[in-house]
């Protein structure tokens, strides 16, 4: 006998979505379209921001139907927002609030909240990555507070200015949340694939704008080249399960990014050092012959650009020679009174101004901020905290090779993407934008990194130690075959 229950009003599981589905969906249908016909006449006849609130029901929504009990959904989320959706909310400040950060604090406060009342356990499985990242969260609370405790009594703080050192500590922490999401929120092979196939697409729509063709709504800033580069030529390299079609497009598609760096855009190194760096790892684990084909082409193209070589050298030694080494050496002046947990979030700002605000100097590098902002303590968490990704990735290499498949195509290029980040922090702040720099809107765009580097995580779980060819050699051992 047939229930007679009335079916549940947007309950999506089972049999009472096979059965109420039809008017389910034009439900949601006709209230998403009257909601979005409502925001615009808010907006062109209340207040924007009403509009805003209310354009945003129809997300929100469909947030807390479908997207909230569903985790493996949240890096798609969190990496579909960041690259395709440039609307971003007011903070009264100069820096907005990307909904991509926005997305990303509520998922970690539904995993705090259902962590607490449901599960009663610890929420993220086991990794290696875990006691960094948790060390890291930590040392950041430590570190705002600290410097907001103990800051020097005659430093000038601008009303706006506590803001944007909890905004910058926010961001500090949800970017490695976005890791450990990642990895351990998707937990299958496909999983990664639709990931992939994502940012695969994005590089796709990004080669418009890139090339100044017309805009399109995708971000390409910060480490967008260099994923690309990194995923393409992976799954082009490694990946033997694709067709010949598929690996030239793939590598077509990974070529164009390269000329845009190399040969275009040659003169601003920071523009094509880490796509170019991630590709030599990769061609240095797939064969070594290879590797020195391509050393050798490279070489030509230099000697055929002495000029541009010319260029570069001039250009790095006036910036790196000089500026940064400059800016780098302002900052130690205020960092060394402040070695245990540094000024705190975007803290040395306040103390530049105060201070030395003619040669007040963004240090433009990730090591230096850090060092700055939580001491020497956090210094060390945030180096162990890439240590552990970067061994994580090496062994992943050597534990896949001769597989020929997506998940060592992919462990290849999330180590090289890794490797090329910890070189790149040296010379930017594109893996944690600092507040008066990248501002917290870099978050859109930092936040790449953050993402695939977590898909180590992911494939050290589909595949456990003792299912490659060997176990890890020792680090002195570089990984790859002929």
């Amino acid at each position: 006998m047939a229930s007679l229950r009335p079916p549940t009003f947007l309950d999506l599981s089972g049999r009472e979505w096979r059965i109420t589905a039809r008017w389910q969906v034009w439900v949601l249908i006709v209230l998403a379209l009257g909601l979005a016909v409502v925001a615009a006449l808010a907006a062109a006849y209340i207040n924007p921001y009403v509009g805003l609130g209310l354009g945003a029901a129809p997300l929100i929504l469909f947030g807390g139907v479908v997207v909230a009990p569903r985790r493996e959904l949240y890096p798609y989320v969190i990496l579909l927002l960041a690259l395709f959706v440039p609307f971003s909310l007011p903070t009264g400040r100069d820096s907005r609030l990307v909904l991509s950060l926005v997305f990303t604090m509520l998922a970690f406060v539904l995993m705090v909240l259902r962590a607490i009342t449901v599960e009663r356990q610890w929420p993220f499985g086991k990794s290696v990555v875990n006691a960094p990242i948790i060390a890291w969260a930590v040392v950041t609370i430590v570190a705002l507070l600290w410097s907001m405790a103990f800051r020097d009594p005659a430093v000038f703080v601008a009303p706006s200015f506590p803001f944007v050192q909890s905004a910058s500590a926010v961001v500090m922490i949800m970017l490695p949340f976005a890791f450990m999401a990642t990895a351990h929120y998707l937990r299958t092979e496909r999983h990664l694939k639709i990931l992939v196939g994502i940012f695969i697409i994005a590089g796709l729509i990004g080669l418009v704008p890139r090339f100044d063709l017309f805009k399109l709504p995708v971000n390409i800033g910060g480490m967008f080249n260099m994923w690309i580069i990194a995923l393409a030529a992976g799954l082009a390299l490694f990946h033997r399960g694709l067709t010949i079609l598929q690996r030239g497009a793939l590598a077509a598609l990974a070529g164009a990014y390269v000329v845009w760096g190399v040969i275009l855009h040659v003169t601003w190194m920071a523009g094509w050092l880490p796509g170019m760096l991630a590709l030599a790892i990769m061609i240095v684990n797939r064969s070594k012959f290879a590797a020195i084909l391509t050393v050798l082409l490279v070489a030509l193209v230099l000697v055929a650009s002495l000029a541009s070589v010319d260029q570069i050298i001039a250009n790095e030694n006036a910036e790196s020679g000089s500026t940064r080494l400059m800016a780098w050496a302002v900052n130690w002046s205020i960092t060394k009174d402040h070695l245990l947990f540094g000024t705190g979030p975007a803290g040395y700002a306040a103390y530049y101004m105060t201070y030395i605000p003619r040669n007040a100097m963004a240090t433009h590098s990730n090591y230096i901020d850090i060092l700055a902002e939580t001491g020497l303590i956090g210094f060390a968490i945030y180096l162990w905290m890439f240590a552990t990704i970067a061994l994580l990735g090496f062994r992943l290499c050597w534990r896949l090779r001769g597989r020929g498949d997506f998940l060592q195509a992919l462990a290849n290029a999330a180590f090289a993407g890794s490797i090329a980040c910890i070189v790149i922090m040296a010379f930017g702040d594109w893996v944690i934008p600092f507040a008066y720099t990248q501002t917290i809107m870099g978050f859109d765009y930092c936040v790449y990194n953050w993402i695939f580097m977590g898909t180590l995580v992911v494939i050290d779980r589909l595949v456990p130690p003792g299912s490659g060819p060997q176990s890890a050699p020792a680090l002195s051992t570089v990984p790859g075959r002929a």
